[in-house]
């Protein structure tokens, strides 16, 4: 019995040793686990922080383009480099992309987040400031409708995209209501009061510039003819007297020769006179004014071909004129203007001249507009006793997804993908 009470003692030993060693293994396998893990999560919220320091430089300046190296955070460091078209010909010429990379103890982590800034030539109107101007019945917008102040409404204008403000009028009315008659406004498409402000430009970016001077074309003299042919050309004639050009003063461009920026440069006030049939994506910008003398329109129409991919975009300086209109008659304008005028009254920015002393047909504008301040395109009034135009402005919804060559952008940036 001794024998066997050895044994079974003996055998007792053993698997309490063996369940003790594999307990101190368990334990050991636990606590390098437990580190693993810990230095992952570190890892991870280092890059992650990187990322958002990158995105926090690009908040306060949406052209930064310092990166950062080796930064401590956390007990480890993080790097991040800042990438758009000029540095990788594959991200659009709008995109942003962060890159960030994390270390901790032995561990690495990259954070890739792409970044857009949008145009705005996305809205379908946008005012930094609406002066004492109104919408009526009869006026029907589409697409995307902002001001950096407030609105001001009377009848029964129609608004079948979101309409947004930075402002409002008061506490009980986000707009302004007109003092005699009701005020219905049709919102569609959603509203939004108090939104954040969307700073405009000052002034013609550079980028536009550089672009007609590297690649695009580029005019400096005071008066510029600009005439767009069906067939894909461009015939434009300058000089520095406002008599009209003869036809052998104009040279033929092809429009798919350039990088479809056309800029007009001269002192502080060139004009452009602007009409005919775009084929191609252009924009045309001035240091100036626009005169938009007959109808500009597209020679393949996105209205009844959705894929058309003729677009236009003007910028101005200053003002963008509806000009050379006649009693009773329509005027149709294509593309995505934009106006730049600091100056506020009704002839300023994008106006119909001689807007209070005839009475015109419809003002057909499909497209956008953008203006700093707001110019009359007609006066209120019955059927016979108005004046100027009336209001039949149309979003061209291909602008959700296509930009006119360098038209100017945004100061915000907007998240399109996070990769962690």
């Amino acid at each position: 019995m001794g024998r066997y009470a050895m044994l079974i003692v003996l055998g007792l030993f053993a698997s309490t040793a063996a369940l003790k060693l594999q307990a101190n293994r368990f334990t050991g396998q636990s606590i390098s686990n437990y580190a693993n893990k810990h230095n992952k999560y570190c890892v991870r919220n280092i890059t992650n922080g990187g990322a958002m320091m990158a995105l926090n430089a690009l908040t306060v300046d949406v052209e930064e383009t310092q990166g950062a190296n080796n930064i401590s955070l956390y007990g480890g460091s993080y790097s991040y480099n800042i990438e758009r078209q000029p540095q990788d010909a594959t991200l659009g010429v709008t995109d942003v992309r962060v890159t960030c990379i994390g270390n901790y103890s032995s561990l690495n982590d990259t954070v890739i987040v792409l970044l857009t800034r949008p145009s705005f030539s996305r809205f379908a109107y946008f005012t930094n400031y609406e002066g004492n101007i109104w919408f009526g019945t009869g006026d029907t917008l589409f697409g995307p409708v902002h001001t950096n102040t407030y609105f001001r409404m009377s009848g029964y204008p129609v608004f079948w995209g979101k309409v947004t403000s930075h402002q409002v009028y008061n506490s009980s009315n986000p707009y302004r209501k007109y003092y005699s008659g009701p005020t219905v406004p049709e919102f569609n498409g959603g509203t939004e009061w108090g939104v954040p402000k969307l700073t405009m430009p000052t002034s013609i970016p550079q980028d536009l510039i550089d672009a007609a001077q590297n690649g695009g074309i580029y005019i400096n003299n005071r008066y510029a003819w600009v005439e767009f042919q069906a067939d894909g050309t461009v015939k434009i004639a300058s000089k520095n007297s406002s008599s009209n050009p003869p036809q052998s003063a104009y040279t033929t461009y092809n429009l798919s020769s350039t990088n479809g920026v056309i800029y007009v440069h001269y002192g502080s006030s060139p004009y452009v006179k602007v009409k005919g049939t775009v084929n191609g994506m252009v924009t045309l910008g001035t240091k100036g004014r626009i005169r938009v003398t007959d109808n500009l329109v597209y020679a393949d129409d996105p209205k009844t071909n959705p894929n058309s991919d003729d677009m236009i975009g003007m910028v101005a300086a200053k003002d963008i004129i509806v000009y050379n209109n006649h009693h009773d008659q329509d005027r149709t304008i294509v593309g995505s203007i934009m106006t730049l005028n600091t100056s506020s009254s009704y002839t300023r920015n994008f106006y119909v001249d001689r807007y209070n002393k005839d009475r015109y047909g419809d003002l057909h504008l499909y497209g956008g507009l953008i203006q700093r301040n707001r110019g009359a395109v007609g006066l209120m009034g019955s059927p016979t006793s108005r004046k100027g135009y009336m209001k039949d402005y149309h979003w061209d919804s291909r602008l959700q997804h296509m930009t006119p060559p360098h038209f100017p952008m945004l100061f915000v940036l907007r998240k399109i993908a996070w990769w962690d």
